[in-house]
């Protein structure tokens, strides 16, 4: 079993104690390392930091099972000086830096030896002589990451992969500096930006982007769970059809819509505040499915006046409607367990048209469009088509690429 290395992490920054949704750079630094199984932390601060990288979330010590020790230096140089009292391995970073998850990861994976940079910040994983080579070298991380590029198997933030499969998200690792005099939206909005998926549809993209940031930016500073969000999101979405099939239906799709924000509200601040949970992730996205399938039931079930099953039109289209959605489904399915990736982002076209597609927020739009304009059956059986539109051209996508693949395979064989 790997020993999991000491972290130590340069705090003597006056800009290493801002916060940034809800938490100063360091505990995120703290936090984003406690998930990679490092325990003991090493926090060097100045008379001017102390104080500010002191104050952490009340819910850090219930959540992660870490040990801080805060060492007070005079200047920044006295960090690298002490480096030669290493005892094993050490991931030293810098508290006024912003570390993309991917950076964390491949230094830990890597071990001892290796490092990432980017500008004048970096992350260097040492080993107990490697760290004592580093104190008598540098004395900054100018210095450092000279000494680092010499001695040490160091790769930039471009070389690693920008391809995010959690996220469907393509977007460059990065270490960003946050200098004490900088204006902080730039990293603000990065942070933030990183926690969207990237093949998402045109209503989550410009629809209810901005509403969904300023929820989780009010709701980034206190200690509820994102997991009560997750909860409440699915009562939501689950709660709209009951509604809509007892003839509720403004109410049903309001409801509907508070389910949906709160889906994308609980993702985003779970991530920004490293509160995650792949339990209820995974719970979540079980229960997303069937709550649009019941949408469309209920739907179908208040406009055929309780009568989905006497053969009138509406019936009939109600069920084409759910065997095209289920249809979708198992096709996006396969083709993720055939080729390993999405269908809804394998190519700019897959993703471009993910803007459009019949998923759930562009049906819950088509639906509340009909239901404001008084008109519910036709945006319904608009519904139909479009969802029989899309099933069409993931189809074709799907055969198209898998025999492209399987053409490939030959010509290279």
């Amino acid at each position: 079993m790997m020993t999991r290395p000491h972290v130590w992490i340069d705090a003597t920054e006056v800009s290493a104690g801002r916060q940034l949704w809800g938490m100063t750079l360091v505990e995120r630094q703290v936090r984003e390392m406690a998930l990679r199984d490092c325990a003991y932390f090493c926090l060097f601060t100045t008379p001017q930091t102390s104080e500010l990288v002191a104050a952490v979330r009340p819910d850090l010590d219930r959540l992660y099972q870490v040990e801080i020790e805060m060492v007070e230096v005079v200047a920044g140089c006295e960090i690298f000086s002490r480096l030669d009292r290493v005892d094993g391995g050490v991931v030293f970073l810098s508290g006024d830096a912003v570390y993309d998850g991917r950076v964390l990861d491949y230094v830990v994976e890597k071990g001892s030896g290796n490092a990432v940079r980017q500008g004048a910040r970096g992350a260097l994983f040492l080993s107990q002589s490697e760290a004592r080579q580093l104190a008598v070298q540098a004395a900054n991380w100018a210095e450092a990451l000279t000494w680092a590029t010499d001695h040490l198997a160091t790769c930039s933030t471009a070389d690693l992969n920008p391809y995010v499969a959690s996220l469907r998200l393509h977007m460059p690792a990065y270490i960003y500096h946050l200098r004490a005099e900088e204006n902080v939206r730039t990293v603000d909005h990065l942070m933030y930006k990183r926690t969207f998926k990237g093949a998402i549809d045109g209503v989550a993209r410009y629809g209810y982007y901005h509403l969904v940031r300023w929820i989780t930016r009010r709701l980034s500073s206190g200690t509820t769970a994102p997991n009560l969000y997750t909860v409440l999101s699915v009562i939501c979405v689950w709660g709209a059809s009951p509604l809509i099939a007892w003839g509720y239906t403004g109410a049903g799709l309001a409801l509907a819509w508070c389910g949906v924000i709160l889906d994308s509200v609980d993702g985003k601040l779970a991530r920004l505040r490293l509160h995650l949970s792949d339990a209820m992730g995974d719970f979540e996205h079980v229960a997303a499915m069937p709550g649009l399938g019941l949408w469309f039931l209920a739907t179908g079930w208040t406009l055929s006046s309780e009568h989905l099953l006497a053969g009138e039109s509406v019936g009939i289209a109600t069920w084409v409607l759910i065997s095209l959605f289920l249809a979708d489904k198992i096709c996006s399915g396969l083709f993720k367990k055939r080729v390993g990736r999405e269908l809804f982002d394998y190519r700019p076209v897959d993703a471009l048209f993910h803007l459009v597609a019949a998923r759930r927020n562009v049906a819950l739009l088509l639906l509340t469009a009909g239901a404001l304009c008084g008109q519910l059956e036709v945006s319904f059986y608009a519904l139909v088509l479009w969802m029989g539109a899309t099933f069409g051209f993931h189809l074709v996508r799907f055969v198209w690429v898998v025999f492209s693949l399987r053409a490939e395979a030959e010509e290279g064989s």
